[in-house]
């Protein structure tokens, strides 16, 4: 099992019901929030029996996990697609592409990353740190191997208090506005430029 997936599908049908109980996991993350998401709702948009959901997924965490990692997927895609047309030189600079391209999904796609900044009920936070974790790897994966950019020290906990600290501050801003408080969205691209310039600096000399 991989992520809280029992079984991946092998035909064509199955994995047309595979990807329908993911959609309406998403239209329903988006709708209700996570705290109030059942998988027999996601079931039930789906059009498929809670059976079958079973068979796909070890429970509501499998199937958001899941969800998650699809949604990492596309993020990877748009980040490769936008660093091979305009290449960045530094950590600074990649962070904030990451952000931006992150800030795009999350407004345009239902239930992007299982945890929507609108939403205020509980979340399952071992859930949200296992995807972080995801993440930050694969994050680091192609700033290092496709962007070129230098090894960081400490990487695992430099990209997880990057993505969680700008989370945070998204959070509150989409708490503060349906389109998202830009005073808000805009320090969090300060603060991630910040952050990774003081990282990265040498250090003094003495």
């Amino acid at each position: 099992m991989s992520g809280g997936v029992r079984r991946r599908p092998a035909q064509r049908r199955s994995a047309e019901r595979f990807e329908r109980l993911l959609d309406a996991c998403a239209e329903l993350l988006a709708e209700v929030g996570q705290e109030a998401l059942t998988t027999r709702d996601v079931a039930r948009r789906a059009e498929v029996p809670i059976g079958t959901l079973y068979q796909f997924f070890d429970g509501k965490s499998g199937l958001l996990h899941e969800l998650a990692m699809r949604h990492l997927a596309v993020l990877l895609g748009r980040l490769q697609e936008r660093l091979a047309a305009d290449p960045v030189e530094t950590w600074a600079d990649a962070a904030v592409v990451v952000y931006e391209e992150s800030l795009a999904l999350r407004r345009s796609v239902a239930g992007f990353f299982v945890a929507d900044f609108r939403d205020t009920g509980s979340i399952d936070t071992e859930l949200v740190r296992r995807i972080d974790e995801e993440m930050a790897a694969r994050l680091y994966e192609v700033a290092t191997r496709e962007a070129g950019l230098p090894e960081l020290p400490d990487h695992r906990r430099v990209l997880l208090v990057a993505i969680t600290s700008s989370d945070g501050l998204l959070r509150l801003a989409f708490q503060a506005s349906e389109e998202g408080d830009p005073a808000v969205i805009a320090l969090g691209a300060r603060m991630l430029r910040a952050y990774f310039t003081d990282i990265t600096a040498a250090p003094p000399v003495t």
